[in-house]
């Protein structure tokens, strides 16, 4: 995921070091049905965890449903998708042509919104600073690279069972879902922490994963804000230190035992 290179630096004179670099990789990703596959996206993406992409991208971004996932397997630059079930009318819209920042798709299908609203898990606000405390510490390429968003699935104890850095940080929660995914973990009782943002399409893939609990150390904007109100997400920002926003889905945090 990272290489070195040589550069010039200023620091009261000009220098030559070593200096660590991201690497980044240009993936195509396809569903699979029985009789044919259809391109869906490329994306740019840190080159690690590929199945674990694949999976989740065709879930977060409201392709399939997580139980309609049968299997994932990389070929080259070519990640593909198999789902379980045929369908004869699936839409073969053209593909829609994006110019966005590094971890964005390069070129892609539109997804859907397929989520429904999330279950009653609770959570408590020591649970939540436990998470947060624990952010930071895990990410390795970014404190190497300052090149890395990161993303992780934690469960209501608080113990982390997925965790991704990418280039992008969309990447990054498709590959912790993708990980859930593929070892059949229930998402509807996992909690996502991220290190970005949350606009709508970062909330959109919480909702379309069935996440009912994100926690990110960064803000989310308006319309991920009104997103998570819909779906009943429990939408948490700015989650450092010992403090917290909670932007939505104030219901399943229990204060009784709380700070």
């Amino acid at each position: 995921m990272i290489k070195k290179v040589r550069i010039f630096r200023w620091d009261n004179g000009l220098k030559t070091i070593e200096d660590y670099v991201c690497i980044e990789e240009r993936f195509e990703v396809y569903i699979v049905y029985d009789e044919f596959e259809e391109f869906l996206a490329e994306l740019p993406a840190s080159p690690s965890q590929l199945r674990e992409l694949g999976a989740g991208f065709v879930v977060c971004e409201g392709y399939e449903k997580a139980e309609k996932i049968a299997d994932c397997w990389v070929e080259g630059k070519r990640i593909y998708v198999k789902v379980k079930d045929v369908y004869s009318d699936y839409p073969k819209s053209e593909p829609v042509i994006m110019h966005t920042p590094c971890g964005d798709p390069y070129k892609a299908k539109k997804g859907e919104l397929l989520g429904e609203k999330t279950g009653n898990m609770k959570i408590y606000p020591e649970l939540i600073l436990k998470i947060s405390s624990s952010m930071t510490q895990l990410a390795d390429v970014w404190k190497k690279t300052g090149g890395t968003h990161w993303a992780a699935l934690f469960d209501k104890e608080g113990n982390l069972l997925a965790f991704s850095e990418d280039i992008g940080r969309h990447n990054a929660v498709d590959k912790v879902v993708g990980y859930a995914v593929l070892r059949g973990l229930s998402l509807g009782e996992l909690i996502l922490a991220s290190s970005g943002r949350m606009p709508y399409n970062m909330v959109k893939k919480a909702v379309n994963a069935g996440i009912p609990v994100v926690i990110t150390k960064s803000p989310p904007t308006d319309k991920g804000v009104e997103l998570a109100k819909k779906y009943g997400i429990t939408l948490i920002g700015f989650a450092r230190g010992k403090r917290f926003n909670v932007y939505s889905g104030e219901h399943r945090i229990s204060f009784e035992n709380g700070t």
